[in-house]
């Protein structure tokens, strides 16, 4: 007997269907597992070789489809089989058994005779891999996800900024919707599902800054800057245009690079000198680390807490050894801690020209600030000679001047108005930076200046050291 065979005896027998009856009605059901004619997902089953044909199709047709996730107007598109869609082929195998094999003798007739008409229709069934799908709506998230906007105190014209509400995409509730209507997806009779987003409020709203005290200044530093360095000059100014406002709540973390944003033309930067390296060059933004600096002094005086902050290669001539803060974005920031339980608001602006100025405002718990370093070791530095083919025969010209290296240990100490009293040590290491002279091809080196008091040697002729110079 046949496997198909002992199947329609099999049923029979379960139905309490005698020999006789079902020699008469046999010609009537089905011969296979598989009714003839049943149609899955638009496809006619005519017997049982039909069936891995059509199931590959389908699943290859689902994980082909494209799905349009809608956030009102906007529209992301992915195809069902990057999400992880595949068809459960043990379910849907299921769910075609199911007709004319079960109930009654008349029901599965019933079954049988429609199913050859081609009126009895089933779904497939297809699975989703979540932790696949979740990942690839989660990167989705660039070029939607919206960063909250704190509110901010607009200090010039005594305005408070209202705050403005992110927006983040909820990968997960996405992915429930994806699931829920699956199997209408993969047959193509839904396209489109929504992308699901939760709000994000920011750290500070408008209604924080209702409470703020204008009139007490915690701490203030000032710093100079050249107005005929232009370009600098510029991006000094807008830089601290950018930092001005900025409203740290209690127990808060600020982070310059977040607040100012990245150094480019179309950000608002100039060009103008600054440090790559150990050597002076050109380069978008310059000047930005002197407002970081000037914060970072504001900072030390008001006694905010210092979680990231980095010294430059080289002490710097617009402020003291140790009170100096790098920022390079995005790795090297300057990051503070609000430690009272007030907000503090930085006011950075230019009280004249050339005169950089950040106060921070909002209370007075500081009473005194004592500031000193101490220089434990000192480094000598070389002289670099680099040929530049554009320079004429013989000629040379100084780029930079040699500054010996040091390692700073700066101590800090806050008097609180409550009679509180911490110490805070910092450390500033300057590399030591070389002395640089471009050279005609061909130059003859041994016309050049003696090599200075603190030059240890010629780059290249001498053994080097880590104490040499920064890379």
């Amino acid at each position: 007997m046949s496997r198909w065979a002992s199947v329609v005896v099999s049923l029979a027998v379960g139905s309490g269907v005698g020999a006789g009856s079902l020699v008469m009605v046999a010609p009537w059901l089905p011969a296979s597992p598989i009714a003839e004619g049943v149609v899955l997902d638009g496809a006619t089953l005519r017997d049982a070789n039909d069936v891995p044909r059509v199931l590959a199709s389908l699943e290859t047709d689902a994980r082909a489809r494209t799905l349009t996730l809608r956030h009102g107007e906007e529209t992301r598109s992915v195809t069902l089989g990057a999400l992880g869609v595949s068809l459960d082929t043990a379910e849907t195998l299921a769910r075609l058994r199911e007709v004319a094999h079960s109930g009654p003798l008349s029901q599965r007739l019933r079954e049988a005779r429609r199913a050859r008409q081609g009126r009895v229709e089933r779904r497939a069934r297809y699975v989703l891999d979540r932790a696949r799908a979740v990942a690839r709506i989660a990167e989705f998230a660039e070029g939607f996800d919206r960063v909250p906007v704190d509110a901010s105190m607009d200090l010039e014209h005594h305005e408070r900024r209202p705050d403005v509400i992110g927006r983040s995409v909820d990968a997960a509730a996405t992915v429930d919707g994806i699931a829920s209507a699956l199997d209408a997806l993969a047959s193509g009779r839904v396209d489109s599902v929504p992308l699901v987003s939760s709000t994000v409020s920011a750290a500070v709203t408008l209604a924080d800054l209702e409470d703020v005290d204008l009139s007490k200044v915690l701490a203030a530093f000032e710093t100079r800057y050249s107005t005929y360095k232009v370009g600098r000059a510029k991006n000094v100014e807008h830089a601290a245009a950018k930092l001005d406002g900025l409203v740290l709540g209690p127990g808060g973390v600020m982070s310059f690079n977040d607040r100012v944003g990245e150094r480019t033309r179309e950000a608002g930067f100039h060009e103008a000198p600054e440090i790559v390296g150990d050597e002076l060059t050109t380069g978008i933004g310059g000047g930005t680390c002197q407002v970081s600096s000037t914060l970072y002094g504001a900072a030390l005086h008001g006694g905010l807490e210092v979680v990231a902050r980095r010294s430059h290669s080289r002490p710097s001539d617009y402020t003291r050894l140790g009170l100096d803060a790098a920022v390079k974005y995005p790795t090297v920031d300057l990051r503070l801690r609000n430690p009272y339980p007030f907000r503090v608001i930085v006011h950075a602006f230019v009280p004249k020209p050339g005169t950089l100025r950040i106060e921070l405002l909002g209370g007075v718990e500081v009473e005194r600030i004592e500031y000193a370093y101490s220089v434990t070791n000192i480094m000598p530095y070389l002289r670099r000679i680099t040929e530049k083919p554009f320079l004429p025969s013989g000629k040379m010209m100084m780029k930079q001047k040699g500054t010996r290296g040091m390692d700073v240990h700066s101590r800090v100490i806050v008097h609180f108005k409550d009679g509180r009293t911490e110490q805070r040590t910092f450390y500033s290491g300057y590399k030591a930076t070389p002395e640089v002279f471009w050279v005609a091809p061909g130059f003859d080196r041994t016309v050049l200046p003696a090599l200075p008091e603190h030059a240890r040697g010629v780059e290249g002729e001498v053994p080097m050291s880590d104490d040499d110079y920064s890379g």
